[in-house]
C-alpha cells in the first residue's frame, strides 16, 4: 500500500499538478519574488564578506514587500517612487533628530500622525505609511552599529528599490496574476454562502435567524473578495490586452452570481411548513448545495489556469427540479399562491447556473458590461485628495483619533526607552506599531497574536543561534524565515510573528553579535509595548463598537432606501453603483457586530437589539437584490399603485435609519399597507408586487427594532449626564 502511494505521489501528473499549486498559491507565489530579491542582497554578502551591509539591505527588502500593493506597471511605478521618497524621508529624520531628544519625540508624532492620516486615503497609501514608519524604527534599532549618517538611509531604501525592481519584473511575466487570484477568492466565498443558504431546505422556525445570522458573517469576506477585485481591475482598467478583457467578463458575470445568491424569494421558514411534505424541499437544497460545489470548481480552474468543466449533474438537477415543480403544482401538493415564488425561486437558480456554464466558452472580447468599472464610485472617491484628507481632520474622525492615538502610543514608548536609559528599547515602539489598532477588538486580538508570536519565536531563537554558530548559516536561516514569514503574514499573523521574530534576532546577531542579549529585552519590550497600545486605546477615544453600530446600521439602512429606488426608478449603471454601496454597508455592520461581542461592559438588551437588527438589515439586502435580479429595464415603467409602495418602503427605511441613531425615537409615520398580491400571482407585475410587500413587511419590522434602540441610547444617554 505505501508502494502504490509513492508511486502515484511521483506520476508525471501528480508532480504537474503540484507545481501547478505551488506556482499559483499566491501566498508561495509572494513568499518566492521575496526570497529572489533576498537572495540578490544576501549572496553577495556572503560571497565578498559584507554582511551588515547584506543585513540592512534584507530589512529594506522586507519594509519594501510590506510597503507593495497591487496595480498596473504604471502604478507600480508611481507606488515605488513614493515609498522611496518616503523611506528617504523616515530614515534621515531619525538620524539628524536622534541628538536631541524633545525634538525626536515631537518628529516621532508629527510624523506618526501624519503617515497615519495619509492612509485613510486608500490601500496604497496606507501600505506605505506603515512601511515608512517601519523603517524609520528599523533605522532607530540600528543606530548604535551604524558607521556614518548615510549608511542606513543608504542601504534600506536601496533594499526597497531592489525589491521594487523585482516586482516590477515579476509583474512583466505574470501581468494578471492577482487578478486570477481574486477571481477565484470571490468563486470560493460564493461556495461558502450557497452552502450556508442550502441549510434552509428544511429549516425549523428557530433556526432562520441563526442561518441569517451565519449568512450575514458569510457575507464578509464575499464583500470583501468582490470589493478587492474591483480594485484591482480599475487599477488596470487602461489595458486593452484581450485576456485582461476576458477577466473583466468573468468578473462582471460573478457580480450577477452575487446577486443571485444572496437573493430571498420567500419566508423561508414558513415555506417548509406548507411544502414540507413534497419533494421540493430536498430538490431545492440539492440544487444550492451542487451550486455551491460548481463555484468551488470554478475557483480551482481560474487559479490553476484551467478550462472550467460545467458539471452534467447539475444541469440534470435544475432540469429535474422545473418537473417537480409542474408536478407538485398541478397536484395542489402546496397553496397555489407559492408557486410563483418557488418559481421565481427555481429561475433565480436556473439562472446562476446559466452563468456558470458560459463560463466554459467566454469571449475574448470586450464585454460590455466593462463600462461597471467606472461607474462605481463610493462618496470618498470622487474627491481630491486634498479635500477628501481635510474632512478626516475633526476629533469626531475615527482616523483622526486613531492617528493621535498612535502618535502617543509611540511617544509614549520613547519616554519609556529615555527615562529608563534603554538603550535597545526600541522594540517598544515597533510592538505599538504593529499592535495599536483602530478599534480595541482588533487590538486586542493583534495583542494575543503578538505576545504568542514573539515568546515562540524567542524560545526558538535560542537552540537555533547554537546550532547555527556561522553568520554564514545565519544568513541563510534569515533568508529562509523571511521567506516563511510572507507565506503566512495574511492568514496566519501569530504564525507569521514567529518567523520575523527570528528573522530580527539573526540580523541584529550579525549587526552586533548580540542574538542572546536581545532575546529577554525583547521579550520585555513587547510586553511593554502591548500593554502600552492596549491602554491607550482603552482609555483614549475608545471607539467601542456599541456606539459606532447605530451609525452603521443607519448608513447600510439609507443605502438599502437608495438600492430600492435605483431597482424600481434608475437605469443599470446607477443600479450598479447603489448595490455596490449597499453590499459595503452592510458589510460594516457585520464586521462591527463581530467586534461588538468581545467588548467589555456591552448592555446585553442591546446587544440583542443589534444583533437582530443586523440580521434583519442582511435580510433585506437580500429580499431587495431578489427584486433587481428579476426586474428588467423595460418592467420599470410600472404603475402608480408599485411605484407608491417602493416609496412608502423608502421613507420607512429612512425614518428607521433616523430612529436607529435616537434622532426621532419614539415617532412613527402610520402608513398604511395596502396589498397587492392576488391569490394567484401570475403576472409580472404582481410578482415585483409580491416582492415589495415582503421587503416592506422586513422593513416594518426594521423600523420597530429601530426605534426601540433609538430610546435605548437615549435613556443611556441620560444616565451618563446624571452621573
Amino acid at each position: 500500500m505505501g508502494d502504490y502511494l509513492a508511486t502515484r505521489l511521483l506520476t508525471p501528473l501528480s508532480l504537474q499538478h503540484l507545481i501547478r499549486r505551488t506556482v499559483t498559491d499566491s501566498q508561495l507565489f509572494f513568499a518566492f519574488k521575496s526570497l529572489i530579491a533576498l537572495a540578490g542582497v544576501l549572496i553577495p554578502g556572503l560571497l565578498f564578506g559584507h554582511f551588515n551591509e547584506s543585513v540592512v539591505l534584507s530589512l529594506g527588502v522586507v519594509a519594501g514587500a510590506i510597503a507593495e500593493t497591487d496595480s498596473s506597471i504604471r502604478g507600480r511605478l508611481k507606488n515605488l517612487a513614493m515609498t522611496i521618497g518616503c523611506f528617504l524621508l523616515a530614515t534621515f529624520s531619525v538620524e539628524l533628530l536622534k541628538p536631541y531628544p524633545w525634538l525626536f519625540g515631537l518628529g516621532i508624532f508629527s510624523s506618526t500622525f501624519i503617515f497615519v492620516m495619509v492612509s485613510a486615503l486608500g490601500k496604497r497609501y496606507a501600505s506605505i505609511s506603515l512601511a515608512a514608519l517601519l523603517v524609520a524604527i528599523y533605522t532607530m534599532l540600528g543606530m548604535h552599529t551604524t558607521p556614518n549618517l548615510w549608511f542606513q538611509p543608504l542601504f534600506l531604501t536601496s533594499g526597497a528599490l531592489w525589491y521594487g525592481l523585482i516586482s516590477l519584473l515579476w509583474l512583466w511575466f505574470f501581468p494578471h496574476k492577482t487578478v486570477h487570484e481574486q477571481l477565484a477568492q470571490l468563486c470560493f466565498t460564493l461556495s461558502h454562502y450557497l452552502r450556508e443558504k442550502s441549510r434552509f431546505f428544511p429549516i425549523e422556525p428557530q433556526e432562520v435567524r441563526e442561518i441569517r445570522h451565519n449568512l450575514a458573517q458569510l457575507h464578509v469576506p464575499l464583500v470583501h473578495a468582490r470589493h478587492e477585485l474591483f480594485d484591482t481591475l480599475k487599477s488596470r482598467r487602461r489595458s486593452r490586452d484581450p485576456e485582461f478583457l476576458a477577466l473583466i467578463e468573468q468578473y462582471n458575470k460573478l457580480l450577477e452570481i452575487h446577486e443571485r445568491a444572496i437573493a430571498s424569494h420567500y419566508p423561508y421558514a414558513r415555506l417548509n411548513e406548507v411544502a414540507s411534505k413534497t419533494a421540493l424541499i430536498a430538490g431545492f437544497k440539492e440544487v444550492l448545495t451542487q451550486l455551491g460545489e460548481a463555484c468551488y470548481q470554478l475557483g480551482r480552474a481560474i487559479l490553476t489556469h484551467q478550462a472550467y468543466q460545467h458539471s452534467a449533474g447539475l444541469n440534470w438537477a435544475i432540469s429535474a427540479l422545473d418537473d417537480q415543480l409542474q408536478l407538485a403544482h398541478q397536484k395542489g401538493d402546496y397553496p397555489s399562491e407559492l408557486h410563483q415564488p418557488l418559481r421565481l425561486l427555481w429561475r433565480n437558480l436556473e439562472q446562476i447556473n446559466q452563468r456558470l456554464q458560459q463560463f466554459q466558452s467566454l469571449s475574448e472580447q470586450t464585454s460590455p458590461l466593462e463600462i461597471k468599472l467606472g461607474d462605481i464610485r463610493s462618496h470618498d472617491s470622487s474627491l481630491p485628495l486634498l479635500k477628501l484628507l481635510r474632512r478626516y481632520f475633526s476629533i469626531d474622525s475615527l482616523q483622526f483619533r486613531h492617528a493621535i492615538r498612535m502618535g502617543l502610543c509611540l511617544v509614549a514608548g520613547y519616554g519609556i526607552l529615555e527615562l529608563f536609559h534603554l538603550e535597545k528599547g526600541y522594540w517598544i515602539l515597533l510592538t505599538c506599531l504593529f499592535v495599536c489598532q483602530p478599534s480595541y477588538s482588533a487590538t486586542r486580538a493583534r495583542l494575543l497574536q503578538r505576545m504568542s508570536g514573539t515568546v515562540t519565536g524567542l524560545i526558538l531563537g535560542l537552540p537555533l543561534l547554537y546550532f547555527a554558530p556561522t553568520i554564514q548559516l545565519q544568513l541563510v536561516i534569515m533568508a529562509l524565515c523571511a521567506f516563511l514569514f510572507f507565506t503566512q503574514l495574511r492568514n496566519h499573523y501569530s504564525i507569521a510573528v514567529i518567523f520575523i521574530t527570528l528573522f530580527v534576532v539573526f540580523a541584529f546577531n550579525i549587526l552586533g553579535n548580540e542574538g542572546y542579549q536581545i532575546m529577554l529585552p525583547r521579550l520585555a519590550d513587547t510586553i511593554i509595548g502591548s500593554l502600552l497600545s492596549f491602554a491607550v486605546v482603552t482609555l483614549l477615544w475608545p471607539d467601542w463598537q456599541m456606539r459606532q453600530l447605530p451609525k452603521l446600521l443607519s448608513h447600510s439602512l439609507t443605502a438599502n432606501a437608495c438600492y430600492l429606488h435605483a431597482v424600481m426608478r434608475d437605469g443599470n449603471a446607477w443600479l450598479h453603483s447603489c448595490s455596490h454601496r449597499a453590499h459595503l454597508a452592510d458589510n460594516e455592520v457585520a464586521k462591527a457586530w463581530q467586534q461588538m461581542l468581545i467588548e467589555p461592559g456591552s448592555c446585553p438588551k442591546e446587544v440583542q437589539l443589534c444583533y437582530r437588527l443586523s440580521v434583519s438589515n442582511h435580510a433585506l439586502l437580500s429580499y431587495i437584490a431578489a427584486l433587481a435580479v428579476h426586474i428588467h429595464p423595460e418592467s420599470r415603467a410600472l404603475p402608480g399603485l408599485l411605484r407608491a409602495q417602493a416609496d412608502r418602503i423608502e421613507i420607512m427605511l429612512k425614518q428607521a435609519a433616523a430612529s436607529v441613531q435616537a434622532l426621532n425615537p419614539g415617532e412613527q409615520e402610520q402608513i398604511q399597507t395596502q396589498s397587492i398580491i392576488a391569490e394567484q400571482s401570475q403576472t409580472e407585475q404582481d410578482i415585483f408586487g409580491y416582492q415589495l410587500q415582503l421587503i416592506e413587511n422586513q422593513s416594518r419590522k426594521i423600523l420597530a427594532l429601530a426605534q426601540t434602540l433609538g430610546a435605548e441610547h437615549l435613556e443611556f444617554a441620560s444616565m451618563e449626564v446624571s452621573r
